[in-house]
């Protein structure tokens, strides 16, 4: 009896059986339903195969030597024309409840733009800055979602409001909160920064309607009890003459993180992620855009370790402005991986 073999024909999709070699020696199949007979080139499932083994040894730390059954160089060999392969997202059209909007940076000159829901990265976009144009081109494929999440950056919300009209930005509050331990400092010797840096600091930390409530209650008063200390304006007067040169804020880091979040309460940026019913225990955390960016640039350090060690070419690969088409063939396996594409195709 013939056995069934694991191809399928192209004409109508079903199992094909072996049926005997022809003239020169290659293995016959036949379809039993419409009768067709071709030889299958294995070329294909060469290829197949040493793509799969190509992205299993670049998303895993492991020695090649110690994870496949054959030499170092040979492994480089087979697998080297795997690094000219630019994988392709294909969009379902199946809008997300929210998206992530972030970028890493590799290089002075080179960055990378990621959009993507709290399952699957949805567009890439390799640029030299972020700026509205990127940003709108990142963005411009995809269906409208619920809301966006974004670090704040003024280009990600142009890009927003420029597609979906009056589309809700939720502003990642874990920026936020290191801006303002940036600003406000540890060692600082302002008392008031001190309670503001540390009230601040909670925002990662609130995931019900009720604590964000507290904690705007709570923030609404610091700012009435303190708002001459934080709004107090001092002068620069000539010496000479006694004129005033100039009047500036005289606590301008304290100002400008307070002035920053009664903005984003009063356009409602701040908690979407709560009124949206966003779970906290989701793949990707709702409120932050953090585990994304941390995920990009450590994949982007490995994949400029694996070209380096594979061509040699180190200081050519990380430094030279000229090296976005190398970084997007790299970085399109990392993505191709982590989406469990169909390797087929």
């Amino acid at each position: 009896m013939r056995s069934v073999y694991k191809f399928k024909c192209k004409v109508c999709e079903n199992a094909m059986v072996k049926a005997g070699k022809n003239d020169t020696g290659k293995q016959r199949y036949n379809c039993n339903i419409c009768n067709t007979r071709t030889v299958i080139k294995k070329d294909n499932i060469s290829r197949q195969n040493e793509l799969k083994m190509f992205v299993n040894w670049l998303i895993d730390s492991t020695k090649v030597e110690h994870r496949i059954n054959t030499s170092r160089s040979t492994f480089y060999r087979k697998t080297k024309w795997c690094w000219g392969v630019v994988p392709k997202i294909k969009l379902d059209g199946i809008p997300s409840v929210f998206i992530f909007v972030d970028a890493t940076y590799l290089s002075r000159n080179l960055c990378l733009l990621v959009a993507r829901n709290d399952k699957v990265v949805l567009n890439y976009r390799w640029a030299k800055q972020e700026d509205f144009e990127n940003y709108y081109e990142l963005l411009k494929p995809l269906e409208r979602p619920g809301f966006v999440i974004c670090d704040g950056h003024r280009g990600i919300a142009k890009a927003c409001a420029m597609l979906w009209k009056n589309i809700d930005v939720q502003r990642c509050v874990v920026h936020i909160a290191r801006s303002a331990e940036r600003k406000l400092g540890k060692r600082s010797p302002s008392e008031v920064n001190h309670i503001f840096r540390k009230h601040i600091k909670k925002l990662p930390a609130l995931h019900t309607r009720k604590k964000s409530e507290n904690w705007c209650k709570k923030f609404c008063s610091l700012y009435e009890t303190h708002k001459d200390h934080i709004e107090h304006i001092s002068y620069s007067i000539d010496s000479e003459t006694g004129e005033i040169i100039r009047k500036y804020r005289t606590h301008q880091k304290l100002f400008s993180v307070c002035r920053e979040i009664n903005i984003l309460l009063s356009k409602n940026r701040l908690f979407l992620f709560i009124e949206h019913n966003i779970p906290n225990n989701s793949n990707c955390i709702a409120y932050t855009t953090g585990a994304l960016a941390a995920g990009m640039a450590a994949l982007g350090a490995a994949t400029v370790a694996a070209g380096a060690y594979l061509y040699g070419m180190a200081k050519q690969t990380a430094y030279a402005g000229n090296a976005v088409d190398e970084y997007s063939r790299r970085m399109g396996f990392f993505r191709q991986a982590i989406q469990e594409w169909d390797y087929t195709r």
